[in-house]
């Protein structure tokens, strides 16, 4: 009963965390200003909102998780600084479709890292699905030579390679706590992105929309995650990535009409068709251990 009682709590947690996820495209879409503002401010709000849950869960300890997160707290802070400003940028240079399944080769790319890394075997299923990826990387990377969408999909892969990295190092040294180091990655990001940033011509409604950004994609939707973990096993945590790479694209559509291309379509299901054939056969494999 235990073991079901964590799976319907942390299966609750990530379906949520997913679902704050794939809200990004459609803020993105939101605001017309200046990307260099939308960054700036989403990781203003998005560290405020998680120095917010360090002090309420932590207290007096506050300050001491965030300084002991050591070197590689902050390898992943710079990882997910990287990956916060790319996001935005590869969003207003491609199709949400694009950056959503390029981003879901991370699930791939770890298993392959981890490999020589940690030490750790790398199945076939594994390799079945590294080849489902790269084909649909392809696949998309061909079209958008024409298009004039290279460097927004190209933006979107190192997305993945920054979260393959967050999660190599987080594997690498459990000790370290991720939330604060998705902390340093906001302020890190921020002040990079403030001086491109200025001056500043946000309204007070996009201000009030990339405050909702900052908080829902970031803050609340890592909470969730990192708390998800504690209950659910790494290979049922990435089907948050599934739901993130279908839903976003349903919002963008409802909102803002935006229809993926044909080889984009194509290379997208490509692409989540082997992710999805991994994470599946990683969940049967551990419920009969």
């Amino acid at each position: 009963m235990d073991e079901v009682r964590k799976l319907i709590i942390g299966g609750s947690l990530a379906f949520c965390a997913g679902l704050c996820f794939s809200s990004g495209g459609f803020f993105v879409r939101s605001v017309q200003i200046d990307p260099w503002e939308i960054l700036t401010f989403r990781c203003l709000f998005a560290g405020l909102g998680i120095l917010l849950y360090l002090i309420i869960t932590e207290r007096k300890n506050t300050l001491k998780k965030i300084t002991e997160i050591g070197w590689p707290g902050l390898i992943i802070g710079i990882a997910t600084a990287w990956a916060i400003i790319a996001y935005v940028l590869a969003m207003q240079s491609t199709l949400v479709a694009n950056v959503l399944a390029l981003m879901a080769t991370s699930t791939i790319l770890v298993p392959i890292l981890s490999g020589p890394i940690l030490g750790e075997r790398v199945p076939l299923r594994t390799w079945i699905a590294v080849v489902f990826g790269f084909i649909g990387i392809l696949l998309m990377v061909f079209e958008a030579v024409g298009t004039g969408q290279l460097l927004g999909n190209i933006l979107a892969f190192t997305i993945a390679l920054a979260i393959a990295a967050q999660t190599i190092i987080a594997r690498r040294f459990k000790s370290t706590s991720m939330i604060p180091s998705v902390l340093i990655g906001a302020i890190i990001a921020g002040v990079a992105s403030l001086p491109s940033a200025l001056p500043i011509e946000a309204s007070t409604e996009d201000i009030f929309m990339l405050a909702a950004f900052g908080i829902t994609t970031l803050a609340v939707a890592l909470i969730l995650y990192f708390t998800a973990a504690r209950y659910l096993p790494a290979p049922t945590l990435i089907l948050v990535v599934l739901i993130d790479a279908v839903l976003a694209p349903f919002w963008v559509w409802l909102g803002f009409d935006e229809l993926p291309s044909l080889f984009t379509f194509i290379g997208a299901a490509v692409i989540l068709a082997g992710v999805t054939y991994n994470s599946f056969f990683s969940i049967k494999k551990l419920s009969f251990k």
